[in-house]
């Protein structure tokens, strides 16, 4: 005969005994090589409200904190409900998971203004690019337009390259640094780890 019990939330079971269940700690320490240790979380945090990710000074931006407390994570997420079902929303700050935090992003570093604030930089678009042993290849007069737009704005843009129907991206710095001039041709060339796609 099988016997079946009801576990409550808040308690845990080990065969058929139910008890109270021991505190579990939200975040661990984690070790680098140099002796130096930040904390991992064990669960989900507000992204808004937490302070995992710091400006990118070098790319503009943000970045992950590569020491980060265990204060920095505020782990006050609660369920709500609606029309869609049951979400996690920030009891304290009112943010909703659901909703994109750009901030998160992995390619956020080149996409996002310094300081954070701006919306994303404008796309400013090279015509008829291909790829090539490597290289993202474009002519030397469309190369030339790109940069003479890019530092009339200052270098608050972002050079974007469509290759077979992938948008790829490429921070103003290194678009102005990683050119190559292809010999005996009027072409430039940017190597593919350059870019980023979209």
């Amino acid at each position: 005969m099988v016997k079946i019990i009801t576990v409550p939330y808040g308690m845990k079971a080990s065969g058929m005994e139910v008890f109270d269940a021991d505190f579990e700690d939200l975040t661990r320490e984690y070790q680098y090589r140099n002796g130096n240790s930040t904390w991992k979380a064990n669960a989900l945090f507000c992204p808004r409200c937490s302070k995992v990710r710091e400006k990118d000074t070098r790319n503009g931006g943000f970045k992950d904190k590569w020491v980060v407390n265990k204060e920095d994570y505020n782990f006050t997420l609660q369920y709500e409900s609606d029309d869609s079902g049951v979400y996690a929303k920030c009891s304290s700050c009112g943010h909703d998971v659901r909703a994109h935090t750009p901030e998160m992003d992995s390619y956020v570093s080149i996409i996002v203004r310094e300081d954070g604030d701006g919306p994303p930089l404008p796309l400013l678009k090279l015509e008829e690019p291909h790829y090539e042993q490597g290289f993202f290849i474009f002519d030397f007069k469309e190369y030339e337009r790109v940069r003479s737009e890019g530092t009339k704005a200052g270098g608050n843009i972002l050079p974007t390259a469509e290759i077979d129907g992938t948008r790829y991206v490429i921070s103003w710095n290194n678009y102005l640094t990683k050119m190559r001039a292809i010999p005996n041709v009027s072409v430039v060339g940017i190597p593919k780890t350059y870019w980023q796609s979209l």
